[in-house]
């Protein structure tokens, strides 16, 4: 049973009890192409986006991270516009939402990649930075260079997608030396050389690859049939069309995760310009109010009246010496424009299993909030409860 919550002038209704439960074979592989920091639960996104908008409707994602709110929102037929500054966020999105057709299709385009890679130069290898280097044998870091570029060079998003999926862990079907699997760290400590000799040889691309593609198409669906639309820009500059449904998105909270730092080896392979760490937007107070009120903007120029808001957002963050709530920036930017009215808070506390690192203490706690544009034409199109909260404002 859910136990409500008031905080200020809110009251919040704990997470239903399902959303704790693991996605079952009725949602898509592709979910699970290659890893991403805190990224929503499929489930989740489904339920809210069958919640609050109906089929053919366009939901906008514009932080889209590992696509899993469009992917949702194509596979239950809606239309979609996906959108993120992150290339990792962009590649994968792009290839979650454009798959080939089947396994067999993809098996081919993988056949056909491969051969043309092998005659590429041996710059991108000889250029690579000694960072990068020391995850991989030398053998198997030529090969997955010459791959990335050629799957750059074609824009095979799909394939550089899963080749990003095995790029870095311990397992014998993955590419690098033992390393953590979501954050690239080696784990040379755990495992040495010395004891575990294997584990520091040349692992074949192909094969692993065949195996890759073999388990991403294992509970896919049919291709979408909806339209979607994938961009590659920042909050800021995303341009949208005026009649956008429903804007449903997890945007970054000021100092949670470090997508950047984190992400860091795939967004090599992506973009060689990347550093072993470096900042990130939202370290800083002014990056988060700049994309509070680029985000607010966007709701009041593009949403239809009537049209939905959803935010996945952090409750409270505590980290880097800095207390931070960024849920009460949302709501304090939206509802101040008195455009807008919340009609459900929903409090989900965040187990360990969905943290980037188990002991992380970032945050504890995320709000989804729904918000609706009003109507003055129809002020009682405001009446969706069945998923939401009661709110005392």
């Amino acid at each position: 049973m859910n136990a409500n919550t008031v905080t200020g002038e809110f009251t919040f209704t704990d997470a239903p009890a399902h959303w704790a439960d693991k996605a079952d074979k009725s949602f898509s592989s592709l979910h699970q192409l290659s890893p991403y920091i805190g990224k929503l639960k499929p489930n989740i996104a489904r339920e809210l986006i069958v919640t609050y908008t109906q089929p053919g409707q366009l939901v906008v994602d514009p932080f889209c991270g590992s696509g899993t709110v469009p992917l949702e929102a194509i596979l239950t037929g809606r239309e979609v516009i996906a959108s993120d500054s992150n290339p990792y966020a962009f590649v994968l999105t792009k290839a979650k939402l454009s798959p080939p057709a089947s396994l067999t299709d993809a098996l081919s385009q993988l056949e056909d990649v491969y051969e043309k890679s092998t005659g590429r130069s041996d710059e991108s290898f000889i250029s690579a930075p000694d960072w990068v280097r020391s995850f991989f044998h030398p053998d198997s870091f030529r090969e997955l260079i010459k791959f990335a570029d050629e799957c750059l060079e074609s824009r095979n998003w799909f394939l550089l997608s899963c080749l990003l999926g095995i790029l870095h862990h311990q397992r014998p079907g993955f590419l690098s030396y033992p390393s953590s699997h979501l954050v690239p760290y080696l784990r040379d400590k755990k495992y040495p050389k010395s004891e575990f000799p294997e584990m520091y040889e040349y692992r074949a691309l192909l094969p692993r690859m065949r195996a890759k593609l073999t388990r991403a198409f294992k509970s896919s669906t049919e291709s979408p049939t909806s339209s979607c639309v994938v961009k590659k820009s920042s909050i800021e500059g995303l341009i949208l069309p005026g009649m956008v449904d429903a804007i449903i998105t997890s945007p970054p909270y000021m100092n949670a995760l470090d997508y950047r730092r984190d992400n860091r080896l795939r967004l090599w392979i992506l973009d060689r310009s990347t550093q072993d760490y470096f900042t990130e937007p939202t370290d800083k107070a002014k990056g988060l109010e700049t994309m509070v009120s680029s985000l607010v903007n966007h709701a009041l120029s593009s949403l239809k009246p009537g049209g939905i808001v959803i935010l996945v957002v952090g409750e409270t963050v505590i980290r880097k010496r800095t207390k931070t709530h960024p849920s009460r920036s949302y709501i304090d930017a939206l509802l101040s424009t008195g455009i807008f009215r919340l009609i459900s808070a929903i409090r989900d506390n965040i187990p360990d299993i969905r943290r980037s690192r188990k002991a992380g203490a970032a945050t504890k706690a995320e709000h989804i909030l729904v918000f609706q544009k009003i109507d003055d034409q129809d002020p009682s199109l405001s009446n969706l409860s069945q998923a939401g909260a009661a709110v005392a404002v």
